[in-house]
This record gives C-alpha cells, structure tokens and sequence, in this order.
C-alpha cells in the first residue's frame, strides 16, 4: 500500500523533473531529445499500468468498454511518436513539445491532487 506523503513526493518529484528538463532544454544546456525520452517514459509507464488490467481483460472475464482504452491509446502513440523521433524517421518538434507540455499539466494536477486532498486508500 502507497501512503499519502509517497504519492505526493513521488508527484512533485515527477513535475520537478518535468521542469528541470525543460529548463535545461530551453537554455540549451540538454539536446531536445531529452523531451522525447521523457515523453518516452511517461508514456511506457501508462501502458505498464494498464497492462494490468488488460491481463484482467483477457483472462479474469473482466468487462470494459472501448472508452476504457483511450488513455492506453494516447500513450501508444506518444510510444510509437517518440520511438519515431529519437529514430528520425518523424521530426514532429512541435508535437513533442506539445506532448511534454500535456504531460507536465496532468503531473500538476496530480502533484495537488495528492496535496490538497487525502487518502485512505488508493490501491
């Protein structure tokens, strides 16, 4: 079991990274790539957690709807956009950026999320 102050370190570690690397992007002190990786990452811990409950569709006899996978479907194809880029086969600069700046806002959310509001139990 994940106690309240864990989930909010770990979240406003994750938004401290987030802004650590663009700063560091920004002022050119960090290739561009850096924000690819991150979006890389994010999007490979999203579908690390939803692998769980697709074990659950498939063997357990759980229901879901095609809704439930719009999440794991927008991390996919941040996956398959990042793995593209760092291959250079897509120069989506802009796309990425826009990825990141997504990303550093649901971190946001989530870091005062797990600030403002208690929890007994999570998981």
């Amino acid at each position: 079991m994940v106690s309240d102050s864990t989930l909010r370190v770990l979240a406003w570690a994750a938004v401290l990274i987030q802004g650590l690397a663009c700063a560091a992007v920004l002022r050119h002190r960090a290739p561009w790539a850096l924000v690819v990786v991150l979006n890389l990452l994010a999007a490979t811990a999203v579908l690390a957690y939803w692998g769980r409950r697709w074990f659950g569709y498939l063997f357990r006899g759980v229901a879901w709807s095609a809704t439930d996978q719009l999440i794991p479907l927008y991390a996919l194809l941040v996956s398959v956009l990042a793995v593209l880029t760092l291959m250079g086969r897509f120069r989506g600069v802009a796309v990425q950026w826009g990825i990141f700046g997504f990303n550093t806002l649901v971190l946001l959310a989530a870091a005062l999320f797990f600030s403002f509001f208690r929890m007994n139990r999570l998981f």
